[in-house]
């Protein structure tokens, strides 16, 4: 019997990211198969300055628990990336509804209630070769930017 084990807080700095995204993209390409990957800026809302500093905790345990094992996370500050491998662009959206579903709630911490205002840019491609490494990270960045225009709490995917 396999342990689950927890990530919790768990996330890759933006440069082991860029690594382990070049690999996915390459396997992607090599053996094509679809790849997901979302841009996540959040903003907390909260009544106490203890409670801002701990939000990115926070968002970071609840995120890593709604994502598959196999899904890759990084953090800068307040911006989040997550690879999706294996996953279409249907997977790559319903991934985008669930988070801000989840995210719509109000999360209470040790130090008090914490609300978190999500943009959502997200981009999706088949595999092949046909893909390209910049063009995903470009059409992720485009979708976020489009994400923002739309208002909080929004995503936008881009195939």
């Amino acid at each position: 019997m396999r342990r689950m084990v927890s990530r919790d807080e768990e996330v890759y700095s933006s440069d082991v990211f860029r690594v382990l995204a070049e690999y996915e993209i390459s396997r992607s390409i090599r053996y094509p198969t679809p790849l997901g990957m979302l841009q996540i800026e959040m903003t907390p809302s909260a009544s106490s300055e203890e409670t801002l500093r701990a939000a990115n905790g926070t968002f970071v345990a609840a995120l890593n628990s709604h994502l598959r094992s196999v899904d890759i996370t990084s953090a800068a500050g307040h911006e989040f990336r997550v690879l999706l491998p294996s996953t279409n662009a249907l997977g790559t959206e319903t991934v985008c509804e669930r988070l801000l579903s989840i995210f719509r709630n109000k999360f209470e911490t040790k130090f008090g209630a914490v609300v978190f205002s999500l943009h959502i840019g997200a981009s999706s491609h088949n595999g092949g070769p046909s893909l390209a490494s910049a063009e995903i990270f470009q059409k992720t960045e485009a979708a976020l930017k489009q994400s923002k225009l739309k208002g909080p709490n929004t995503y936008v995917v881009i195939t």
